[in-house]
């Protein structure tokens, strides 16, 4: 309920002592309501006023019409200055106050009873809040028309709402007629949501405006000799120019667009149930608005709105530009209205103003001719509103990828599939392009299988992109086109390109495959792997599918030497192919030139390679003659399976040399007699052997026996002569004596030797 209590110095109060007093209360006036309205039971007059007014001058005295919010009561008083009291002195002044709860103001701007019948009713009977009529919008859009002070409005709107917003200061109008002031508050109070005005606090009048408590404070020139508002001069062209909100809310008075006000109004204050900021009640949800008509902003007819979700003061604090919010849905209105100047730092402040409260229904219809030229942040916070909206908001994100991460969660209406083709087409390499599909598997954009495999072919063909990287980011449903694109666009690249960008890793993610259709890329890859038996294998069968690199990829993947395994498994697993490739009749001379030649291994390579592949056995059949010559016991056994060597093989000085270790476990007579009864290159190799290891003393002796009895079978070899010739003299004598003492006709020869050779 509401309670009328009535305040003025009498003789004789309630309680039977003198003074200013409570005169008069609604019955059953609680205590704290009492207490809650005595601080607004104080008048002074002002500074120029007659000391001792007379009846006709007391009218002139201003009205000072309070009002705040006491806890969870709405406190309202009118004091009126009556000059003498009881006694005959003046001072006196007559206070009126209504306490109600604010859902009892619903509807209502506390402004609005200014010249209500509230305060003509008996005292101490319950008050009826009816508005008056001095204050109607209309009226005060034509008022504004005729003073043409739409620019002091806007400058007034902003420095209130910055108060509002910052939570603290003072607004302080100053005039001689409390009347305009109250007719300002009137205009302020319009401008704003119902429940935002619910928490204007106001007071007409006061002489002393520097201890006021309420947010705007209206006091007459002597009280305030300088600053504040002075509604009776011209407005200084000086200041600092008014936020959005107070240039939208300015013009909509200018042009009588009062469901333009009404429209941000409701933006502003559309939100969650609960305001934990102004503490607003369920009684005063509504915005008050002006008309029931359709707006301009898109045909909107009004309705009942929600409650108020942090408004103004869910901003941080920063003067006349804190209030964002307030800025963002005046933004939006003049979005709706065909603005183009609303800036980027508008809209955000409008995203997130719609982020945190909704989208009332009529803003998509009336924002929709402002869709083409919608930033991103805004257009991301209404995707849900529209499906153009959504569309626009995928579509900056196309254009721009650094906005991807920051989209909601949607699904497109028919997919865009003109503006996905485009955004493939134009991918600068692999991973936008893996962007783009992913995008379109997070919005539902419709893409194509040809589209995506046709622009990762260009990508490939032009080196750009991370291959592994681009598959990993690709959904598993795409994968296939744009793996099947990358792989015809390397097959088509350049040699170089081709290399660089298949990498480990871009090779690992490609995976086995079918390469009959990309064998220069399938080379590539399968030339890394890691057993180099399938690779070669798995090279040859591409080879007949046109691959002129297999020599250089054959070369490249046998780089590191072969072991006898090595060749045995690809001898069984290859046969006869073997030979057709250069870097493969290689491998088993490679690995005879380092082999054991004596060894198992190497051995039965050389039989297999006998026996599978006669056209490359030379080789094999100088090991496996090595092993002959070592098994066989005569002379002339053993000389003629060395004379079958191939002279010019270079393997057969490998073979020379471990026959000739294993000669000299044979006595001289016997290694001359080999000597004698093979090729002159078999001879050369084997003394050649025995020469360079150094002779040692018994050596000596050998080799210059050796040296006699080739002599004698007319089979010499001129180094051995030349280094018996070459012998120091003490060297000779022992080779001499040593000769002797085996055969005195060695020793005889041997002497004719080096005289012959003097």
């Amino acid at each position: 309920m509401a309670w009328d209590l009535r305040y003025t110095s009498v003789e004789s109060g309630p309680t039977g002592r003198s003074g200013f007093q409570f005169v008069a209360t609604t019955p059953g006036t609680p205590p704290h309501v009492v207490g809650a309205v005595t601080p607004y039971m104080s008048y002074r007059p002002p500074p120029s006023a007659p000391s001792a007014p007379a009846p006709d001058e007391l009218a002139a005295f201003p009205v000072a019409f309070a009002y705040g919010r006491e806890g969870d009561h709405a406190v309202l008083v009118r004091c009126r200055y009556t000059g003498r009291d009881y006694s005959g002195r003046y001072g006196n002044f007559s206070g009126h106050a209504v306490v109600a709860a604010p859902q009892e103001l619903e509807g209502l701007r506390p402004i609005e009873l200014w010249e209500s019948p509230v305060w003509d009713g008996p005292p101490g009977a319950a008050p009826d809040l009816v508005p008056g009529t001095a204050f109607d919008p209309d009226s005060l859009v034509a008022w504004l028309r005729s003073e043409g002070a739409h620019d002091r409005l806007a400058v007034l709107l902003d420095a209130v709402t910055a108060a509002l917003a910052d939570g603290h200061g003072r607004v302080v109008l100053v005039a001689d007629d409390a009347a305009l002031v109250a007719r300002w508050i009137a205009l302020v109070s319009y401008s704003l949501p119902a429940p935002l005005a619910a928490h204007l606090s106001f007071i007409t009048y006061t002489a002393d405006p520097e201890s006021a408590s309420q947010l705007v404070v209206g006091t007459v020139p002597e009280a305030w000799p300088r600053g504040g508002f002075r509604l009776s001069e011209p407005v200084p062209g000086d200041g600092e120019r008014p936020g959005r909100f107070s240039r939208v809310i300015a013009d909509c008075w200018r042009t009588g667009d009062l469901d333009g006000i009404d429209a941000v109004g409701e933006l502003l204050t559309s939100g969650p149930a609960e305001d934990t900021t102004l503490g607003s009640d369920a009684d005063e949800g509504r915005t008050g608005r002006f008309h029931a008509a359709a707006s301009s902003a898109g045909g909107r007819t009004a309705t009942a709105s929600v409650r108020v979700a942090e408004p103004l003061h869910r901003v941080p604090a920063g003067g006349h530009h804190a209030l964002a919010s307030a800025d963002g849905a005046a933004a939006l209105l003049a979005l709706c209205r065909g603005e183009t100047s609303v800036s980027a730092a508008e809209e955000s402040a409008a995203a997130a103003l719609v982020r945190c409260g909704g989208a009332p229904s009529w803003l998509w219809p009336a924002l929709a001719p402002a869709l083409p030229g919608l930033g991103f942040e805004l257009a991301a916070a209404l995707a849900h509103v529209a499906p153009e909206i959504a569309e626009r908001c995928v579509e900056l994100a196309l254009a721009d990828p650094s906005l991807r991460e920051r989209l909601p969660v949607l699904r497109l209406r028919d997919g865009l599939p003109a503006r996905f083709r485009a955004a493939l087409a134009q991918a600068s390499g692999l991973d936008a392009l893996a962007d783009v599909v992913r995008l379109a598997d997070e919005v539902g954009g419709r893409i194509a299988d040809d589209d995506v495999t046709a622009a990762a072919a260009a990508c490939a063909r032009r080196g750009a992109g991370d291959i592994a990287a681009a598959v990993r980011a690709t959904p598993r449903a795409r994968r296939a086109a744009l793996v099947g694109g990358i792989l015809a666009g390397l097959e088509r690249a350049e040699s170089g390109v081709r290399r660089a960008m298949l990498t480990p890793d871009a090779r690992a993610a490609l995976g086995d495959r079918d390469w009959t259709r990309t064998p220069r890329t399938g080379g590539l890859v399968l030339s890394a792997r890691a057993d180099r038996h399938e690779a070669t294998a798995r090279l040859i069968e591409l080879e007949p599918y046109g691959l002129p690199e297999i020599e250089e990829l054959l070369d490249a993947l046998w780089d590191a030497p072969p072991t006898p395994d090595d060749c045995e498994r690809l001898v069984e697993r290859l046969g006869p192919a073997m030979a057709r490739f250069a870097a493969l009749r290689s491998l088993t001379r490679r690995v005879f030139a380092s082999a054991p030649l004596d060894a198992p291994e190497t051995v039965r390579l050389a039989e297999l390679i006998r026996d599978r592949l006669p056209e490359l056995a030379g080789p094999a059949r100088t090991v496996l003659a090595h092993r002959e010559a070592l098994r066989a016991g005569a002379e002339s056994e053993m000389a003629r399976v060395l004379g079958r060597m191939d002279a010019g093989d270079p393997l057969t000085g490998r073979v020379c040399a471990s026959v000739a270790a294993a000669l000299t476990e044979r006595p001289a007579r016997s290694r001359a007699e080999v000597l004698a009864a093979t090729t002159d290159t078999v001879r050369r190799e084997l003394t050649g052997h025995w020469l360079d290891a150094g002779p040692g003393r018994d050596d000596r002796v050998d080799l210059a026996e050796i040296e006699v009895r080739l002599h004698r079978a007319r089979t010499p070899v001129p180094r051995l002569t030349a280094w018996g010739d070459g012998l120091g003299r003490f060297a000779r004598r022992h080779v001499e004596s040593a000769l002797t003492d085996r055969d005195p006709a060695l020793a005889s020869a041997w002497r004719a030797l080096r005289r012959r050779g003097a």
